[in-house]
């Protein structure tokens, strides 16, 4: 008691030290031990209790070097499978025996655990410097639990923390965390701290990281800024950024996050940040707005051009025209079936390419053994195969708008179900031209204007995705406005148009009109063929049955080459003459009043040309007609009834009757050709 008592100690040293009272008279004043006295007046203070040499600790101290021993192995071993404290006891006393008491034991684990930590030095944080990590939480994603990743970036010298969350820690999210960081900063840190991740680093040489992946040393020369890996299972070497990341986690992530879409939810977690800002950093005065201003003088500018997040792998599309990318399957169009496809993937989007050509874009599916099928591209495969159509994968949940199941209707009702599928599914490939919406709009306006038919439906939608002309405005071209055109006479078209249409109206209903080859001379005016022999007066050919180019009146045998195609077999070819004679429906012979036309002849008579050599009063062996014809040096009648031919609205008279004299042909040579 008088050892702890400082009033005491105080007033001995003081009796004896400075007023000179003895020894003996002190230990009788203050009624205390001389070797207390003696202990007093040699310390200032009381000393304490101090032991001459530790208490023996029999049961335990021959257990005390494998206790150390087990703490020491533990260090190379992961945290989560070390030994606790329990686990040692139960071993020492199974594998050796130990029989003492629990407490005994826990008292003697404390100190050697103690004793065993780690020891650390302070780091220093220049201003500029950042460490980047990874984080990972829970979340209900569309009312679906996930875990999730997210990327933390900080700031040591101003304590600024930023954050995204991502589906998955991967190449992209990697990328795109540190890009959207940096733009959340306004610059870029000049040394960066990671820890050896597999995104980052391709290959550990001892306890770091020695050789960075291609598209960590894309992202760092792009933005410029220096990497540093810490050592594996080394995590103080970025302290402030396990802090931010545990930091974070508690104050952001709990309770629990629900959210529908990704990019809601991270312009959230920006917002938390900034609102962070304001508040004052642990041991400064200053807040942390007011660091990062000092600290921001230190970072590097963003560069000019926007860096992609993206990852690049090479594949090959299988039969049904599917690339597999992070263990899912998207679709490319049919025509790039077996054929290298470069894939590119994103956060939001995988991208097919074939030589720098986009084929195909779809959704990212962060999930995993998914398939995802784009209609468009199976559609040419759907029109050899119509049925595909009905019971293919792709089409099975292809939601098109209700015109389309109205147009399959009438195309099937026109054209019959298979020819009509035939078709709708031709109009469905102008959706590899234009989008949805626009292919929509040209099958509503194709049945209003009820013209269901492809090519009505094309031109609905190329008059829709036709880009308007801008007016050519002559202001600021002084040297155009003084050109000066004429003005076009439109007498010139309106008589071609004129020439053009009695030209039509003659070839329809005159299909007998004089022949090009037919000319009027200028001495008699009589109409003669260019063979020199003359037509019968009102006599009028047809554009379809050219003029013989055998003489004047005389009847020439060809030979097998001069024959056409359609004679060969068509029309047989007569004994000693080369004339064609008109068989089966040529007519030649008609009532009266019935008019002869080249479209519609159906009278089987058939006439021989008059000039044949045959027997006098005879017609060629075959003909059927007898006593018809005219032999050589005779004149016979060939039409006794009505030639309405020769009539029409102009005509003066009408000719009742037609003879022939010697050497005129009337049917002439008929080139089937």
């Amino acid at each position: 008691m008088y050892d702890t008592n400082m009033q005491l100690w105080n007033e001995v040293r003081r009796a004896v030290l400075v007023d000179g009272v003895s020894q003996t008279q002190a230990c009788q004043q203050f009624n205390i031990h001389s070797d207390t006295l003696k202990r007093i007046l040699a310390h200032s203070e009381p000393p304490g209790y101090q032991r001459s040499k530790p208490r023996e600790k029999p049961k335990i101290e021959p257990f005390i070097p494998i206790i150390r021993e087990i703490l020491e192995n533990d260090r190379n071993v992961p945290v989560k499978q070390r030994h606790t404290g329990q686990r040692i006891l139960a071993r020492l006393r199974e594998e050796h025996g130990y029989v003492g008491s629990q407490t005994t034991f826990y008292a003697a684990f404390t100190a050697l655990k103690k004793s065993n930590r780690a020891l650390y030095v302070p780091l220093k944080h220049p201003p500029g410097e950042a460490q980047f990590d990874f984080g990972f939480a829970h979340a209900k994603v569309k009312s679906k639990m996930t875990k999730l990743a997210y990327a933390e970036l900080s700031l040591p010298y101003s304590n600024v923390r930023y954050l995204q969350i991502f589906p998955v820690e991967c190449t992209e999210s990697f990328q795109e965390g540190l890009k959207r960081a940096f733009h959340f900063l306004g610059g870029v840190p000049t040394l960066i701290k990671f820890d050896n991740s597999k995104v980052a680093v391709r290959k550990i040489i001892g306890f770091r990281g020695s050789e960075p992946t291609r598209e960590f040393l894309r992202i760092a020369s792009h933005f410029l800024f220096r990497h540093h890996f810490c050592k594996v299972r080394q995590p103080q070497e970025k302290g402030h950024v396990e802090n931010a990341v545990g930091y974070s986690r508690r104050n952001y992530l709990v309770p629990l996050p629900e959210f529908e879409e990704f990019a809601s939810f991270n312009r959230h977690l920006e917002e938390k940040c900034r609102e962070d800002m304001s508040k004052t950093s642990a041991r400064k005065k200053q807040s942390i707005a007011e660091l990062f201003t000092e600290e921001k003088k230190f970072l590097l500018p963003l560069p000019d051009v926007e860096f992609e997040s993206r990852r690049v792998e090479l594949r090959n599309a299988n039969s049904l025209s599917l690339v597999r990318f992070q263990s899912n399957d998207y679709s490319v169009p049919t025509e790039h079936a077996h054929k290298p496809i470069t894939v590119v993937g994103d956060m939001d989007h995988v991208r097919c390419l074939v030589g720098g050509t986009v084929v195909a874009v779809h959704q990212r599916d962060w999930g995993k053994n998914n398939a995802h099928y784009n209609p468009v591209h199976y559609l040419a495969i759907a029109e050899r195969k119509p049925n595909t159509l009905e019971f293919g994968q792709p089409f099975a949940d292809w939601d098109l708008p209700k015109e389309f199941e109205v147009l399959r209707c009438r195309l099937a009702a026109a054209a019959g179900s298979k020819l009509g599928m035939r078709q709708y599914i031709k109009v469905l490939r102008l959706l590899e031209s234009c989008t949805l919406d626009q292919l929509a709009q040209a099958v509503r306006r194709a049945l209003e204007l009820k013209a269901i038919s492809y090519e009505t439906i094309r031109f609905c939608v190329q008059d829709k995705n036709e880009v308007p002309l801008d007016l050519f405005a002559l202001d600021d071209r002084p040297h155009l406005q003084i050109v000066r055109l004429p003005q076009p006479n439109l007498t010139v078209y309106t008589q071609y148009a004129k020439e053009q249409y009695e030209k039509t109206r003659n070839e329809i209903h005159r299909p007998f009109e004089t022949s090009p080859q037919t000319t009027e001379t200028s001495d008699d005016g009589k109409r003669v063929r260019r063979d020199g022999t003359a037509l019968c007066e009102g006599e009028r050919r047809s554009p379809r049955l050219p003029v013989a180019d055998g003489g004047t009146g005389t009847a020439r045998t060809r030979s097998p080459g001069d024959r056409t195609p359609a004679q060969d077999g068509a029309i047989p070819e007569l004994e000693n003459s080369g004339i064609v004679r008109f068989q089966g429906p040529a007519v030649l012979e008609q009532n009266a009043g019935q008019r002869i036309d080249a479209r519609d002849l159906s009278c089987p008579t058939r006439i021989d040309h008059p000039d044949r050599s045959t027997r006098d009063g005879q017609d060629a062996p075959g003909d059927g007609l007898r006593n018809q014809g005219v032999s050589v040096g005779q004149e016979g009648e060939i039409l006794s009834h009505h030639r309405a031919d020769y009539e029409d609205d102009r005509s003066e008279g009408r000719t009742n009757a037609g003879t022939i004299q010697k050497g005129i042909g009337f049917a002439g040579l008929v080139d089937f050709g």
